[in-house]
């Protein structure tokens, strides 16, 4: 199971690497407010997914369910 969770953990860094990147890319050419949004909705997800499974991968056994 470590393995799985620290491939997702890398998996989901690099994804919020690509959306940060992106979010610059936009930011440089000027995107619309709509586009910004849509954005910072993926990178919360995303971050908010992150979070999660590392709650989970450092809580203690009795204490995640």
């Amino acid at each position: 199971m470590a393995a799985t969770s620290n491939r997702t953990i890398d998996t989901l860094t690099q994804q919020i690497g690509e959306i940060v990147a992106e979010r610059q890319a936009l930011r440089a050419r000027g995107a619309s407010v709509d586009e910004l949004e849509a954005n910072r909705k993926r990178l919360t997800e995303a971050q908010d997914r992150l979070t999660r499974l590392l709650i989970a991968e450092h809580l203690p056994r009795d204490e995640a369910a």
